[in-house]
């Protein structure tokens, strides 16, 4: 487990600078939605054909809520998890990852955790489950009562800094980029 009294200001010095940082998340926010997506294979095919869509029609979304109805998922839900992805394809095109994408960044952060179950963990609560770092902290304060809220909060902030820095540069090398033209905080400029 993190030793959370460890952690403090060390947490700050392996912060990945913005740009670094809003690219990894954009990975971890393709890796968890193509993840979920891929729990359930018939749920994959379902999204696949409408997404490949230009148009869903309602007769469209009807069908696959009634499929995932079936199987236990809650409409309300769904639909709002589906209508998120159409409103983020429309300002990106890097919503979505292709499955060969997926798999590198699902091997590259198994690889990269498997000595660290807990920020694993916390990493698949964050971009698969879709929780806020809010709820994660709640989650933190129940099961730490001793601890204030707001200290969970900045831990899970510090525990995710930590994770995406740890994740960073194996991310980089997985997709060919120059991991060398971003730095730490902590770091000098580069001349």
């Amino acid at each position: 487990m993190i030793n959370p009294s460890e952690v403090g200001k060390a947490g700050e010095m392996v912060r990945l600078r913005t740009l670094e940082s809003v690219w990894i998340q954009g990975k971890l926010r393709m890796w968890g939605r193509w993840s979920a997506i891929n729990t359930d294979p018939v749920a994959s095919d379902m999204f696949k054909k409408l997404l490949g869509k230009y148009v869903i029609t309602q007769d469209d979304l009807s069908k696959a809520l009634n499929t995932l109805r079936k199987k236990g998922c809650s409409s309300a839900e769904l639909e709002a998890w589906v209508n998120d992805m159409l409103q983020q394809k429309r300002h990106s095109n890097l919503v979505f990852c292709t499955d060969d994408e997926g798999l590198v960044m699902d091997r590259t952060i198994a690889v990269a955790f498997t000595e660290n179950k807990p920020l694993l963990r916390l990493l698949e609560k964050r971009y698969q489950g879709k929780m806020s770092v809010r709820a994660i902290a709640e989650e933190l304060n129940a099961s730490h009562p001793e601890w204030s809220f707001i200290t969970c909060r900045r831990r899970i902030d510090t525990w995710l800094g930590m994770a995406e820095s740890i994740l960073y540069k194996p991310m980089c090398d997985a997709f060919h980029t120059n991991s060398e033209r971003f730095y730490l905080q902590s770091e000098p400029e580069k001349a």
